[in-house]
C-alpha cells in the first residue's frame, strides 16, 4: 500500500533521507504537540499542553485525569487517527503514558509512550 502521509523530520537522525511517512510522521507530530507548552509556538497560542505545568501539583487522581484529558485533546484533533485507550500511571516524580492509535485509513495501531517527570532542580 502507498504512504498516504508524509513529512519530515531530522530527530534522531544524522544524515538524509529525513522522511517520514504514515504511522511514524503521525507520532511525531504528536510527540511535538505533546511535549510542548500551551502558548510555546509563535502565532499558534493554543498548540501545545498544560502538563508540564501540572506537574508542579500533587500527583493525585485529579491530576492524572487532568493529564489524560490534555492527552486526549491532542489526539482528537488530528483526523489521521483514531483514540484507541490511554492508560496513565502516576509515580513518585513522573507520570507515565501509553496511547494506543489507530491510524487512519489503514487501521494500523501504533502504541505512542510518554513519559513527564517532575523538574526537580532547586535554584
Amino acid at each position: 500500500m502507498a504512504n498516504i502521509y508524509r513529512g519530515f523530520s531530522t530527530i534522531g537522525k544524522i544524515r538524509p533521507p529525513y522522511t517520514l511517512t504514515d504511522g511514524e510522521l503521525i507520532k511525531t507530530d504528536l510527540l511535538n504537540e505533546l511535549k510542548a507548552k500551551k502558548g510555546e509556538r509563535v502565532m499558534r497560542p493554543s498548540f501545545g499542553t498544560r502538563i508540564e505545568d501540572m506537574l508542579m501539583n500533587p500527583l493525585d487522581k485529579f491530576l492524572v485525569q487532568e493529564v489524560e484529558d490534555e492527552v486526549r485533546r491532542v489526539v482528537e484533533k488530528d483526523s489521521r487517527v483514531e483514540l484507541q485507550d490511554i492508560f496513565t500511571e502516576a509515580l513518585d516524580h513522573t507520570v507515565k503514558i501509553v496511547v494506543n492509535l489507530k491510524i487512519l485509513p489503514f487501521l494500523d495501531e501504533e502504541v505512542l509512550y510518554l513519559d513527564f517527570a517532575r523538574n526537580n532542580t532547586e535554584t
